[in-house]
């Protein structure tokens, strides 16, 4: 039997405004920057617009005001490896970082919120994992509802 506390993951560290997240490398499809986001009437605050990643539109999430900050007004979007074609509106890159699993701090499901996975320490503070279902889920659930 291997041994998990051994088992190690590389995760994609940035921020959104002055906090830490992060999500694992292999969530990631691209970075881009720079890019024009065409704004969508009718929806959500949290919903930038869309952009144009080689001829398919990708909704443009800011997850600030769902985490409880105040909105971003950068031009860098991660672009997540997913069906759903949703990328992130983010701060800055910070780095890829490798973290043992056995250093990972997972929320018991009354701690947190569904946004969160785990934590783990970098730099001195705490980074929270985001977890990109529950982005997904909450945009179809209020695209459906309008």
């Amino acid at each position: 039997m291997a041994d998990n506390s051994l088992a190690e993951r590389t995760w994609f560290v940035f921020t959104t405004g002055q906090k830490k997240y992060a999500l694992l490398s292999s969530e990631v499809k691209e970075i881009l920057r720079n890019v024009p986001v065409f704004a969508l009437p009718f929806v959500p605050e949290y919903i930038d617009g869309i952009l144009n990643r080689y001829g398919e539109p990708y909704a443009v999430i800011d997850p600030s005001p769902l985490l409880g900050d105040a909105k971003q007004n950068s031009a860098l979007f991660i672009v997540l490896k997913s069906e759903s074609h949703i990328c992130f509106r983010i701060t800055d890159v910070l780095e890829f970082q490798t973290i043992a699993d056995s250093k990972l701090k997972y929320f018991s499901n009354s701690e947190g919120q569904s946004y969160y996975e785990c934590s783990f320490e970098f730099d001195g503070t705490e980074v929270l994992v985001l977890n990109p279902l529950a982005f997904i889920e909450k945009v179809e659930k209020d695209i459906e509802a309008s």
